[in-house]
Order: structure tokens, then C-alpha cells, then sequence
């Protein structure tokens, strides 16, 4: 069954000098001899080139992905067949053919793409040596903000959601203007490992109050820290660098905030979403007007890096399968 990893905000970080030194001496770590390889199928090539038209061919190289596809990414009603001969009317229509076009102007060559996610993933089994790396797909979602659905074997990028914060089409779709400053093409090696990351470390998020889930959060980015070497942090975060200078600025203002309106063992998630959830800006009685989103899982991801600084015989596997956010919380010695 496919999975859908609604792309959360993955953002950046220009580090905190205060951390910077010990998080690059723990993640600088010599993958050269490391070997793996990427495989990425082109569908969207696939399907608008007529390179495959048959529900068998489809399935033949495509697997699960297909009805994945068909029936849940774009919606189409019925059985499979009835599902795939919807997809093969949506191939002539003259917007996807011309959505296709663009696509392909942009993204016909991805071997910038190839290149990084190669290296992130020799990152992912230096520390994971025997876990699989999942096939790469690559489609036009029809701007569906599901970007990165986890199937059976794979994960998918949905390239027409990275055609740049500026790209016309946009404002024809209910694509709200907070989110386009994340759909450019930096984001698509960020979004794929994150959508890796979620999928596979959700089990450990024990997501009983407030502090468990920005420690969560704190302990995804930090993982795209460890695989992700050269992406800055706003984009890992998926702020403005703007939006992420003010959050450095005023992280021990934040921290502060947090702990005096009691809210690190909030359990009720109405009243701690706004502090996490993508948006224009935070909403809440006592924060600067029009202050910058997720400012919980800013401060979740310093506050792990600074337990990672803290604790250096930890090693990312630890971090990631830790369970009790208290602990890293005390370990930490967390004062901005």
C-alpha cells in the first residue's frame, strides 16, 4: 500500500556557530568507499513518449507504482483497467502534454539530481550498511501536494512540484503562496530523504506531548544534517533565509517562550499544531506578529544537534531510535 509523505517542511540552517563545529566533526564522515546505486525510472517519459501503452508493460516496470498512480496520486475512478484507460485519455490532453513539455525542458537531464541522492545515499549506508535503497520515480502529479509517495520498493518525485517558487502554472492551482517557496528544484533531494526518513524512523516517534514531537522533527532534520552534507539549512527546513535568520536571532527568545507558557508537555495537539505546521506565519497569543512557521521544529532540530554535540559517542542509529525525547532533552543541557 502506498504511502503518502506530505511533504513536511524540511528546512535550512545557516548552523549556529555555537554548534557548528562539533555537528561537522560528527557528520564528516569518509563515504568514498562506499558503493551504491540509485535507480530512477522515468515515468512521465515513459507515458508521454508512448515508450510503454499497455497496462502489462506498465506494470512490468513499474510494479505497484502503477495503480499507486492511477488510482491514488491522480485520482482516477474504477478498477485498474478502468483507472489506466483514464490514464491513457490524460496523456492527450493538451495542458498535460504541455505541463509534460515544461517538465521536460526542465528536468529532461537529471543527473544533477542523480549525483546528489547517489551521495546522500552513501551517507544513509555508511550508517544503514544493510538496508535497501528504494527505486526513484519520477512523474507529473497534476500539482498534487503529495509529492513524495512511499510505495512497495519505491518512492516518488513529483517533478512538476519543483518547477521553481516563480513557475506561471502555480497560481492557476489551490497551491497556497507559503507553500511555492519550497517547490523549486533544491528541494528534491531534501523532500526524497525526508520522505525516506519519516517512513522509516515514525515508529520511534513516541508523539505523546509537544516536546516528542519537535524532538521528532528535530532528530528528521538532523538526519538530513548527516545525509544531505552541502544542502544550507533553509532549505532543509523549508524557510525563507530570511525566515530562518529571525529564528536564529531569536531562538533563546523561543525556548523561553516554550517553557513558560508550559507547553513542552502539552498533550493536546490543538494547542501546539500552530508552533510545527507549515504555514505563512505563526498565529499565537504572546509571539511577534507575523513570526516565521515551525518554530517547534526549529528548536527541536537545535536542541538535537546540540544533544548530538553534548553526547559524541552517540551515533546517528542511537539518535534516531531513541524513544524517550526527556532524555535528550536532560542530556542536552537545551539553553539558548
Amino acid at each position: 500500500m502506498m504511502k503518502f509523505s506530505h511533504i513536511t517542511a524540511l528546512f535550512f540552517t545557516v548552523s549556529l556557530f555555537l554548534f557548528s563545529g562539533c555537528q561537522s566533526n560528527q557528520l564528516d564522515v569518509d563515504v568514498s568507499e562506499v558503493t551504491v546505486k540509485v535507480d530512477i525510472l522515468r515515468f512521465e517519459v515513459d507515458l508521454f513518449e508512448n515508450k510503454l501503452n499497455t497496462l502489462e508493460a506498465f506494470k512490468a516496470k513499474y510494479g505497484a507504482f502503477v495503480n499507486d498512480y492511477t488510482m491514488g496520486i491522480m485520482g482516477f475512478p474504477g478498477n485498474e483497467n478502468e483507472a489506466f484507460a483514464q490514464l491513457m485519455l490524460y496523456k492527450t490532453d493538451p495542458n498535460a502534454k504541455k505541463l509534460y513539455q515544461l517538465v521536460k525542458e526542465k528536468y529532461g537531464d537529471f543527473s544533477v539530481y542523480e549525483k546528489e541522492l547517489t551521495k546522500a545515499y552513501q551517507y544513509f549506508k555508511y550508517y544503514y550498511p544493510k538496508d535497501s535503497i528504494p527505486v526513484v520515480i519520477t512523474y507529473i502529479s497534476n500539482f498534487s501536494l503529495y509529492m513524495n509517495p512511499i510505495g512497495e520498493g519505491y518512492i516518488g518525485v513529483s517533478l512538476d512540484m519543483h518547477m521553481g517558487q516563480d513557475f506561471p502554472s502555480y497560481q492557476y492551482t489551490n497551491i497556497e503562496n507559503y507553500w511555492k517557496k519550497i517547490l523549486i528544484p533544491q528541494t528534491i533531494s531534501v523532500h526524497h530523504i525526508m520522505a525516506h526518513a519519516n517512513d522509516k524512523f515514525i515508529g520511534y516517534n513516541r508523539g505523546k506531548h509537544f516536546l516528542d514531537e519537535i524532538v521528532y522533527q528535530g532528530k528528521l532534520l538532523y538526519f538530513l544534517d548527516a545525509t544531505l552534507r552541502q544542502v544550507p539549512d533553509p532549505i532543509k527546513i523549508g524557510l525563507t533565509q530570511e525566515e530562518f535568520d529571525w529564528c536564529v536571532k531569536e531562538q533563546s527568545n523561543i525556548w523561553s517562550f516554550f517553557v513558560k507558557e508550559q507547553i513542552l508537555y502539552e498533550t493536546d495537539s490543538r494547542k501546539f499544531e500552530r508552533f510545527i505546521k507549515e504555514g505563512p506565519f505563526t498565529i499565537a497569543s504572546g509571539v511577534p506578529e507575523k513570526s516565521p512557521p515551525m518554530l517547534g521544529r526549529y528548536i527541536g532540530w537545535q536542541l538535537v544537534k546540540q544533544y548530538m554535540s553534548k553526547n559524541p559517542e552517540v551515533t546517528l542509529p542511537e539518535l534516531m531510535s531513541t524513544i524517550k525525547s526527556e532524555i535528550i532533552l536532560q542530556k542536552s543541557r537545551f539553553k539558548p
